[in-house]
């Protein structure tokens, strides 16, 4: 089954692996995440240089999408832990699944759960490939800067507002949401549950995320409406 019936037919994507147990494809999903991060985040520090203070490292990697850190030195780090955010978020889903799913007597291995759970990370990969590739192409344009003012001048008027970037923005809380509903058939299919079962299942993590979603997108139509 290729991942184009993962979004045809999910169902019938889950349905067919019930019998593999194989961890590469999952885990090579999750992985592109962290590269797509790591990537854009290395052409960011690439393009500040030797410019940035221990104050304005937060304000030009969190305009850009990124964690809020506080020295050149964190941004480095924080690219490490932008990678194991998406293995830790993907690990502790299947966890929190699987703990619950044991209360209905589910059947089936944590170690297809775990890999099924990985496959539903598919879809959010279009908006992270999307904000990656939007950060590299501007910062690789951006100038040479001498003062700390003028990269904060430019971040400003180059970045925040950049219409591929809050385009980004704005679809990957429906791509989130399509995720949690991928996350119910994995419970579904991993731990052989009814779907309000496995609904169940994943209720903790999928209303964590949707609540997120939610929030993200109210930010953009606050922001939205402050322009107007």
């Amino acid at each position: 089954m290729s991942l184009r019936t993962l979004v045809t037919d999910p169902d019938g994507f889950f349905a067919a692996r019930q019998d593999d147990d194989s961890l590469a494809g999952p885990a090579a999903v999750v992985v592109a995440h962290a590269l797509l991060a790591l990537a854009g985040t290395v052409v960011i520090l690439q393009a500040v240089g030797d410019v940035v203070t221990a104050g304005d490292a937060a304000s030009i990697v969190y305009a850009s999408g990124g964690q809020r850190v506080s020295a050149p030195r964190d941004i480095v780090l924080s690219l490490w832990a932008t990678g194991a955010l998406y293995f830790a978020l993907w690990v502790a889903v299947a966890v929190v699944a699987y703990l619950v799913s044991l209360y209905f007597d589910g059947e089936g291995s944590f170690r297809r759960l775990l890999g099924f759970v990985g496959w539903t990370f598919v879809p959010t990969l279009v908006p992270t490939a999307l904000r990656a590739v939007t950060m590299a192409a501007v910062f690789l344009d951006a100038p040479e800067f001498a003062t700390e003012a003028a990269l904060q001048e430019w971040v400003r008027g180059e970045v925040v507002g950049h219409p591929t970037r809050l385009a980004a923005t704005a679809v990957r809380p429906f791509f989130t949401l399509w995720m949690v509903y991928l996350w119910v058939l994995a419970a579904k299919y991993g731990r052989d549950l009814t779907r309000r079962q496995a609904s169940v299942a994943v209720a903790l993590p999928g209303a964590l995320a949707s609540l997120n979603a939610v929030g993200t997108l109210a930010a953009l139509a606050g922001r939205a409406l402050g322009l107007v």
